[in-house]
């Protein structure tokens, strides 16, 4: 076990190293330093902390059910930092609904009553919009803007300040692409359609943006997604990327699917942790929690973009799904209903403005290269 340590803390080192090397940036600096820290000791000293280093289990709880592609990345995450500790740090998944309902979620790790939880930010948005900006925003960011504002240009720090408020620690798991878009029983090729209908559409932001449109918003549990959409209780509604409403089979009782998601072009799981919790780990421990989650962040980036590219093929070729889309006009319009919606809601909540701005100070860093990269920024199509 001695040696086996030793060697946990040197692939530490080598695996922030590595991490950095391809793009960890300034806010990887803290983790570095740790790592290579314990990396140069001696190795008496690393020996006798090794042999110290108590086992831990930990339960996690999730807003997600078991069997939901997003629930497999909360058990990726535990899998990671059992094998960076040689399985001496080891964290129990739980599904939504095996310690606590998805509402109760954050409050049971901000108390304590468990250390830790997979979630989604923007189900705490009754408790600050801010919430909602760190998971999920309107018409903007791409999962890859998410993961570079995270981890080259501080956004990571937002996590901290906002969840910080609540004792908590916070640590993005994933961040996904575009959401499908809209599903539907019948087409949606206009404003004027979907003022027709009954849909059901996540977000307190889009459901105000929603509303300057004149869209008729219904909420329905993720649960009750597939059946309410059969039974005629909605007409339309989204639940997130194409491979994860596939685990729901929305394709079955909505052949029909108006893109793009303008209601959330990208968005961000992560993991919050109770601060006294965290506090109570030993370093090498932290460290390894910290390079876990920056290594499950990766690799389901990639597995979430391939994924979904693999189930759009199926859905559109195989299932018989028809894609709509909006005319220019009107995604004109719904793109000033977004951004006048974040210019109020910044007028009227700091935290919400501190999380935007950042953002958009992001965004501006990004524009020449956009605009000089063009097709190459994420490629096209040919015809």
């Amino acid at each position: 076990m001695k040696k086996n340590m030793m060697a946990l803390t040197a692939g530490l080192a080598a695996l922030t190293l590595a991490l950095t090397a391809c793009g960890g940036g300034s806010s990887s600096g803290g983790v570095m330093d740790n790592a290579n820290a314990n990396a140069g000791s001696s190795t008496d000293t690393a020996s006798s902390s090794s042999d110290d280093l108590p086992t831990v289990t930990w339960k996690m709880g999730s807003t997600w059910g078991s069997g939901n592609v997003h629930f497999s990345v909360d058990q990726r995450f535990a899998e990671l930092v059992s094998e960076l500790t040689n399985g001496k740090f080891v964290i129990t998944n739980y599904a939504e609904g095996e310690l606590c309902s998805a509402s109760q979620l954050f409050d049971y790790v901000s108390d304590g009553t468990i250390p830790c939880g997979g979630d989604w930010g923007g189900y705490w948005a009754g408790k600050d919009t801010a919430f909602e900006l760190l998971s999920t925003i309107m018409d903007d960011f791409t999962g890859l803007d998410y993961y570079i504002w995270i981890y080259q240009a501080d956004g990571l720090q937002c996590y901290k300040d906002m969840y910080g408020q609540y004792n908590m620690n916070y640590f993005p798991l994933v961040t996904n692409p575009s959401e499908s878009g809209i599903r539907s029983v019948t087409p949606i090729t206009s404003i004027a359609d979907m003022q027709n209908m009954k849909i059901r559409l996540g977000g307190v932001m889009a459901g105000k943006a929603a509303q300057k449109l004149g869209i008729n918003i219904t909420t329905v549990a993720a649960s009750e997604l597939y059946e309410s959409l059969q039974r005629g209780v909605i007409d339309g509604g989204e639940f997130s990327g194409p491979k994860a409403d596939d685990s729901l089979k929305l394709q079955e009782v909505a052949p029909y699917w108006c893109a793009p998601a303008w209601y959330q072009s990208a968005g961000c799981n992560g993991v919050m942790v109770n601060m006294d919790a965290w506090n109570e780990l030993p370093e090498a421990y932290q460290t390894a929690f910290e390079t876990a989650a920056r290594l499950c962040c990766g690799e389901e980036l990639a597995r979430y973009y391939y994924n979904d590219m693999v189930v759009t093929n199926q859905m559109i070729n195989d299932d018989g799904v028809t894609v709509t889309h909006l005319s220019d006009e009107d995604f004109q319009t719904i793109r000033e209903a977004c951004l006048q919606t974040y210019a109020e809601e910044c007028e009227i909540n700091e935290n919400f403005k501190m999380v935007y701005d950042s953002m958009m100070a992001y965004r501006d860093t990004a524009t020449l290269y956009r605009d000089w990269t063009g097709d190459y920024s994420f490629g096209y199509n040919r015809e």
